[in-house]
């Protein structure tokens, strides 16, 4: 992949950090809860810097190639789907791709991560627990796959309410067109700006649709990793995050928020951004001596992966997304 001619894919500075965790509406690390269109003043107010720096980093973002879209997830329980995780080591490293390919043909590919060395993690939403072993086998049958471990399922989020037919087309044009602006969607759906705006911020504000980011760790000059700390007192939490950080400036700690993967209380989840390719070692290193902790699992991360396909048959299947808009669903 050819380097950035502007010079991003050298380096990932902290103004860069500081706007990845403001995407987020909780500014913590989730498996929902970004928002592509939090308004850049309020990013640059919150940070102290100007709209133009905060602009000028997010058009580097997606002209190095490293935010390359956003996939629009509606919760699963919203499509009567539940969720689960699933680590997979393929055959040969180097042909992971005809690999992802041959996934996506599975029914209830959603997403995962494709990681240095033999290893991805997969995501999958399917109707049943009894449909979590039967697309685990179908994995085990891919031809460049030599290993599926068991299943992780997800902690279920019972929505808020149901989509009614007015969300369910603004979530189909938000799939299509997620980073347009509000009234750009409003004019696809048919409705008022007003109407979207009130509806999009429920929408988030429940967690009943997630921004899904596909990131290309490949553009930058240092590695990413996801760390796994195996903890040996969950009463040290609080004491063993904070000197992650202070050890990685340039950190994210994975917050649960109630869903997403069933992971032990024991285990702290990290995103760091290390120096240089010859700090992985020594990155787990210094984090095994980190008083507290038991063991260290670091993994170093290519890119995460996207399914849309899936997404948009459930949505169609959907018997109420052919329905026309309500009157109950009009609030302006």
């Amino acid at each position: 992949m050819s380097p950035d001619p502007d010079g991003f894919s050298r380096r990932f500075e902290k103004i860069d950090t500081d706007i990845l965790r403001e995407m987020f509406r909780s500014r913590d690390i989730t498996i929902a809860g970004i928002d592509p269109r939090l308004n850049a003043n309020r990013i640059a107010a919150r940070l102290k810097v100007s709209r133009a720096r905060v602009d000028s980093r997010l058009k580097k973002w997606t002209k190095s190639g490293f935010l390359r879209r956003f996939d629009v997830w509606p919760n699963p329980a919203l499509v009567d789907r539940i969720g689960f995780t699933v680590d997979v080591r393929v055959s040969d490293r180097l042909h992971k791709e005809e690999v992802f390919q041959r996934v996506g043909f599975i029914d209830g590919a959603a997403g995962g991560l494709d990681l240095v060395g033999e290893w991805v993690s997969l995501q999958f939403v399917v109707p049943s627990e009894a449909d979590i072993q039967r697309s685990a086998s179908l994995l085990r049958g891919i031809s460049g796959i030599a290993e599926v471990e068991n299943p992780i399922p997800w902690e279920r989020l019972t929505p808020a309410r149901p989509l009614t037919p007015l969300d369910r087309r603004i979530v189909r044009a938000l799939r299509r067109y997620p980073t347009h602006p509000i009234s750009g969607i409003a004019r696809l759906v048919g409705v008022s700006t007003r109407t979207v705006t009130t509806r999009y911020g429920h929408l988030l504000d429940d967690l009943a649709v997630w921004f899904v980011p596909e990131w290309d760790f490949r553009v930058l000059a240092q590695p990413v990793a996801l760390v796994n700390l195996l903890l040996e007192d969950t009463a040290r939490r609080t004491v063993v995050s904070r000197s992650v950080r202070e050890a990685f400036p340039h950190s994210f700690e994975f917050v649960r928020v109630g869903f997403g993967p069933k992971i032990p209380d024991r285990v702290l989840e990290f995103f760091l951004l290390l120096p240089g390719p010859a700090w992985v070692e020594e990155a787990e290193r210094s984090l095994r001596r980190i008083p507290s902790v038991e063991s260290v699992e670091l993994l170093v991360l290519v890119r995460t992966l996207s399914f849309p396909e899936t997404f948009d048959r459930f949505l169609s299947e959907d018997r109420h997304s052919r329905s026309t808009t309500r009157r109950s669903d009009r609030v302006d």
